[in-house]
């Protein structure tokens, strides 16, 4: 007779009551329904916004979804813009194994 293994569900280590709470994400299907479940919901605000609240367009602010692109680049530059900052700022891995005549260290 073989034994047969009990299905394991999550991670080795990963709480118990983490797994029964969403496991349900780790299926495929989760990440494309959520990806199009986002775009579905951003393409009716914007399509709401501009049913319900229409005003003449005089300038490329009051067009509908402006504020959401806007803010979308605006973050995207601010978290990207990190990369080159830190790298400019980044010591060298080694930086702090070199004696460096601190007090303190006899080595």
């Amino acid at each position: 007779m073989s034994e047969e293994k009990e299905p394991v569900l999550g991670e080795p280590g990963e709480h118990p009551l983490s797994v029964l709470l969403f496991s349900w994400m780790r299926a495929p299907w989760f990440k494309a329904l959520f990806t199009w479940s986002l775009i579905v919901i951003g393409v009716a605000l914007i399509g709401l916004e501009a049913w319900l609240a229409f005003r003449p367009i005089k300038a490329v602010t009051y067009a509908p979804g402006f504020q959401g692109v806007f803010g979308f680049f605006a973050f995207a530059f601010a978290v990207l813009s990190g990369w080159p900052l830190g790298k400019m700022l980044r010591r060298p891995e080694g930086y702090y194994d070199r004696r460096s005549g601190e007090a303190g260290r006899d080595d």
